[in-house]
């Protein structure tokens, strides 16, 4: 059902960015194409990751895991109400569009083709599974680009208070409060691809077991042992373990986007924040990628790889039909990506 309803959104983004259909018909089918996805997302079967723990965790938070605050407190109030899960699971999942959406059209002239290449991976990864990423994602999200515009003391009172709130919804969203000291300049192209090019031979130094150590250490310290299963060594130290498709795959974006910087026309400081903050991920990824929560980790920085699409589409001396058509490219390999890593999407 997944794979029906991203080839319709696919479709309906074309017709979109075509200028032989009118605003009513485009508007129309990409209106279905997600309220599809709204109803597969909140009709999850078992079979997703992390679908058991928040069903017990909803009728029986006792016998479940115990969850942050935010996302709890959400879960008691729709218990409270005879709400099924599925019934609260949709709710979730409409606020969660509606945010992403409400933010991407204030950033975006045209925000479907950013959710075209946002779907496929981090879509489905974060609205679709984590959902609790997701919504911490998705505020963090704003508190980025709300920074962004105002670079001033209430911007970044604003900043830190958000991104506070977010915790109380998934701990690890903790990591947004290094971003502004440095993710906010700009860097030279040259810097930025050494850095990428140190990343490719991070995983052959072979210090996954230095490193799972270091994080069970601070794991122990803070009392946060629940957390111990996650700095568990998964991946074989060949060459299929270290480099992934998904590891190849943003390198290789790395660098493209880097190339093509000189070609932003608008909107430059955006595109730099937000390629800083893909580069993070690069490096965290080269690092941790062996380790249970290294991926989850990278990924809260390869969240925001539709914005860079977005702004070359809009802000970029390249053609918009190529931009789209790379777009398109770019989304079939997130859902490659994503498919490979969790084959249990294909039956969504």
């Amino acid at each position: 059902m997944l794979i029906s309803a991203f080839i319709y959104l696919v479709f309906a983004n074309i017709i979109n960015h075509s200028k032989g259909f009118k605003n009513d018909i485009k508007i129309s089918l990409l209106s279905i194409g997600y309220l599809w996805l709204l109803i597969i997302f909140s009709t999850r079967s078992l079979t997703v990751p992390d679908t058991q723990s928040y069903i017990t965790s909803y009728y029986t938070p006792e016998k479940g895991v115990k969850f942050e605050y935010l996302y709890a407190l959400m879960c008691r109030i729709a218990n409270s109400h005879r709400l099924s899960f599925n019934t609260f699971l949709l709710i979730f999942e409409i606020i969660l569009f509606s945010l992403w959406f409400y933010i991407s059209k204030k950033n975006f002239k045209n925000p479907h083709i950013v959710f075209l290449v946002f779907l496929p991976f981090m879509g489905i990864y974060n609205y679709g599974i984590i959902i609790r990423t997701g919504m911490g994602l998705t505020l963090c999200y704003y508190a980025l680009t709300f920074l962004l515009n105002n670079r001033n003391l209430k911007g970044y009172f604003m900043y830190f208070g958000i991104v506070t709130v977010t915790i109380f919804f998934q701990q690890s969203m903790a990591v947004f409060y290094l971003l502004p000291f440095y993710a906010l300049r700009k860097y030279s192209s040259k810097l930025a691809i050494i850095i990428v090019i140190i990343s490719i031979f991070i995983p052959l130094i072979n210090i996954q077991h230095l490193i799972s150590s270091a994080l069970e250490i601070f794991i122990n310290f803070f009392s946060f042992k629940k957390f111990l299963s996650y700095t568990q060594v998964r991946a074989k130290f060949d060459t299929s373990g270290i480099y992934s498709l998904t590891f190849i795959k943003y390198i290789i974006m790395a660098f493209i986007f880097i190339g093509i910087r000189p070609l932003i026309t608008e909107k430059k400081e955006m595109y730099n924040f937000f390629l800083n903050i893909y580069i993070t991920g690069v490096v965290l990824i080269a690092l941790t990628h062996y380790i249970t929560a290294g991926n989850r980790l990278a990924y809260i920085f390869f969240f925001f790889e539709f914005a860079l699409v977005g702004l070359l589409y809009e802000h970029s001396t390249i053609p918009r039909k190529v931009v789209l058509l790379g777009a398109l490219c770019l989304s079939i390999l997130n859902y490659v990506n994503v498919v490979s890593a969790v084959p249990s999407m294909l039956t969504y």
